[in-house]
């Protein structure tokens, strides 16, 4: 048994040919295999990169299904050609279950010739390939203490016959490998019927594909979204709630042995709700990075009390994440009427938009040009208020010579170039507004610039998680906050104290100064004052009313 199940090889699921391909490159040595096969790929199905000859070498792949007799003829090499050249790849492939043209193979001649190489690899070759493929993943992870600590725990509950497990581990800490360690161990267990659920097609791709390096070749996956409904097979099956609503009355309450829960902070949405209440499985595992609800629910209702909760500062403590120097930049508080503003019973809405006066985009970009000087490879993260903001942005940091490319509203296919040029060093920015709160990994962003307000702790915690994840010659990412919110100082002077008391248990020097810093000093003083007496200020909502401290 393999993940090369008889539709694959039979041409009759092309979209899992793409994603079996991109499985076997992964499990057999290469890296940041990812799947961007749809309308508008540009003739690449998978992107992948793989070191040869001492240099990396990107890949372009693109992956055609055929069914019968039929082969496959020049056509698909001019995709991977075009390919090629839209994401200025080194290497491009054709992936067939079946075969190619005689005319094919005569054209791969003549573009050797010309300077490109360009493999085709039939179905004959996927076949050997993966007959020779060893049972775990190039990729397979070791656990890190913490992450070991959980998954044992899960499996306890497993073990005694408990119903459920939750654990909260922040952004870039490894959740998704967390399950599937656990995933790997309960497969042994017998539980060969796993449904992952989530909220987004993107995500559950990107669960997909993170399960891969810790499960075996014999555990086939498959995907479902797009209205259409889980597999009644052997495996773990990756797909959305509200594709999987509409079918719940022809699925078997007990059809799946474990049920996977990611972003778990979504589950108590109506429909999936009422998703998770109806199905029976042996077992169910809540996953989140992000708790937090704006409507104050409590996902242990679902879940259960977590089993485990892995900070961003317990992360930081532990060397797994940068360390965050984060700047508050309230040089632009309006301080002369600030006791005409104190008088007045102002809720925080109100107070946001009377003491904290808008940055021009200039000064911002004459501040980034500042902090920049000092590092050796700036790579920059800008979060704008609006896709409009974004575009001008870009355009206006590219002219100061910062060069910096808008991701919001492009198709899937040219962000992920852009993105890639931004990973080789030829935009030194991205700017976005939603697309970098979930599902893109950049971890070699090293500043974060917040030009938006983010009233959500948890969208805010998503979008300081970009800047988090460890990478060579990294130590540390700059935080630089020109949108002033008080419940964002919260948040920030709440972590601070949250790292100063992880050190002292811990017995080493960490945080010790904190790492909120503020180039106002008055306004650090009034934050800090004002603070003594606001509890949770970052989980309140904009009519909260407020009294200003004595004293300002």
């Amino acid at each position: 048994m393999s993940f090369y199940t008889n539709d694959i090889s039979n041409g009759y699921n092309w979209k899992g040919l793409e994603r079996a391909v991109a499985r076997l490159m992964g499990h057999s040595g290469w890296s940041d295999t990812t799947v961007i096969g749809g309308a508008g790929d540009k003739g690449c199905d998978i992107l992948a990169t793989r070191v040869e000859a001492s240099q990396i070498k990107s890949w372009v792949i693109q992956a055609k299904a055929v069914s019968g007799d039929r082969y496959i003829g020049p056509q698909a090499l001019k995709e991977a050609i075009d390919a090629l050249s839209f994401y200025d790849a080194h290497i491009a492939a054709v992936a067939t279950n079946g075969e190619f043209t005689k005319n094919a193979y005569q054209r791969q001649e003549q573009l050797k010739k010309n300077g490109y190489t360009l493999k085709l690899w039939n179905g004959a070759f996927i076949q050997g390939f993966m007959d020779k493929m060893p049972d775990n993943h190039a990729g397979l992870r070791e656990l890190r203490p913490y992450q070991d600590k959980i998954v044992k725990k899960v499996l306890a509950a497993y073990d005694r016959n408990d119903k459920r497990a939750f654990y909260i581990v922040a952004t870039g800490l490894g959740k998704t490998v967390i399950a599937a360690t656990a995933v790997r161990e309960l497969w042994k267990r017998g539980c060969r019927r796993i449904l992952v659920l989530c909220h987004a097609t993107d995500l559950a791709l990107q669960l997909e594909q993170g399960f891969w390096p810790q499960i075996k070749k014999e555990v086939p996956t498959s995907v479902f979204f797009d209205g259409l409904p889980p597999r009644d097979t052997e495996g773990i099956s990756f797909g959305l709630y509200q594709s999987l609503y509409g079918y719940l009355p022809g699925i078997e309450p007990e059809q799946f042995d474990v049920v996977i829960v990611d972003e778990a902070h979504h589950a108590l949405a109506h429909g999936f709700r009422t998703c998770l209440e109806y199905l029976k499985p042996k077992f169910l595992i809540g996953m989140t990075a992000t708790p937090w609800r704006g409507d104050g629910q409590n996902l242990a209702t679902v879940f259960g009390e977590a089993i485990e909760k892995v900070s961003l500062v317990d992360g930081m403590a532990m060397g797994y994440l940068a360390k965050v120097d984060y700047r508050i930049l309230c040089d632009n508080v309006d301080w002369d009427n600030m006791e005409y503003i104190s008088k007045q019973n102002l809720s925080i809405r109100d107070l946001n938009k009377r003491l904290f006066l808008p940055q021009r985009d200039e000064a911002v970009i004459s501040e980034i040009q500042r902090i920049i000087k000092d590092i050796s490879n700036p790579r920059i993260a800008i979060f704008s208020p609006s896709i409009e903001h974004s575009n001008r942005f870009a355009n206006m940091l590219s002219a100061a010579g910062i060069p910096c490319a808008a991701l919001s509203r492009v198709d899937k296919a040219e962000r992920r170039r852009r993105l890639l040029l931004f990973a080789s060093g030829a935009y030194t920015a991205v700017s976005a507004v939603d697309v970098m709160n979930e599902g893109i990994d950049i971890p070699d962003v090293n500043v974060l610039v917040f030009l938006r307000a983010t009233h959500s702790r948890r969208i805010f915690v998503q979008q300081l998680g970009r800047g988090l994840r460890l990478s060579e010659g990294k130590e540390k990412v700059i935080v630089l906050d020109f949108v002033s919110d008080i419940r964002r100082m919260a948040d920030m002077v709440e972590m601070n104290n949250e790292g100063k008391i992880k050190g002292m248990e811990r017995e080493d020097v960490y945080l010790q100064k904190g790492f909120v810093s503020f180039s106002d000093t008055k306004m650090e003083r009034f934050v800090n004052v004002w603070l003594e007496d606001v509890a949770d200020l970052g989980d309140s909502n904009d009519e909260i009313k407020l009294t200003f401290p004595e004293g300002f």
